[in-house]
């Protein structure tokens, strides 16, 4: 094993993970979200191909959002009541360089105490988030519905406020919510065409 350029230091769990850094993906309109870069060193077999021997330790990153690690969180908590993880960092509209960097010394806790734990170091959430060989950890990316969900009524939380307020910012509301009910029709959207600004129907 000493020939190997990478040791376990978890070697009850065959798994060492940590969050060394960061980084700021921008969005369009000063939207945007931040990734934190998950660091995997492990020798679990789910992560190795059939060419790796059993004693192989192999290394990979995985990017993943605040909302997605506070999905991985959740569901470990709620399954396995007993394991004493950090806390969370606390959720914030507004998010500063400070409150990233204390993110990601809190995430590295709490990964740090995952790979610790024998139970949840081989839990099937663990392995799904950080994808397993079975789907690459691309392929994991944004599968979880709720999480999506979640992202996205917060980039509108913060879109609407940083979006000017126009004379037909409500009609725009108006239609958005008709579209997601379905039940527009053609005499309400040719009453919006004569009436740009929704004032016959606000």
């Amino acid at each position: 094993v000493c020939f190997l350029p990478r040791q376990i230091q978890n070697t009850h769990t065959g798994l060492d993970l940590s969050v060394p850094e960061y980084q700021e993906i921008r969005g369009k309109m000063m939207s945007g979200h931040v990734e934190y870069h998950i660091v995997v060193v492990t020798r679990l077999a789910a992560f190795k191909s059939a060419k790796h021997k059993p004693e192989d330790v192999v290394q990979f990153m995985v990017s993943k959002k605040y909302s997605e690690i506070e999905g991985l969180y959740q569901r470990l908590t709620a399954r396995y009541p007993k394991a004493s993880l950090p806390l969370l960092p606390r959720k914030v509209l507004f998010v500063g360089e400070s409150d990233i960097c204390e993110r990601r010394a809190m995430f590295n806790d709490i990964v740090k105490s995952i790979s610790k734990d024998e139970d949840l170091a081989t839990s099937p959430e663990l392995l799904e988030f950080l994808g397993t060989k079975s789907s690459s950890a691309i392929d994991f990316k944004g599968k979880n519905i709720p999480d999506d969900k979640e992202r996205d009524e917060e980039s509108e939380a913060l879109d609407f406020f940083k979006e000017e307020k126009t004379p037909d910012l409500i009609s725009q509301l108006a239609s958005v919510e008709d579209t997601k009910k379905g039940e527009k029709n053609e005499e309400e959207e040719e009453e919006e065409d004569l009436d740009p600004l929704g004032l016959i129907r606000y």
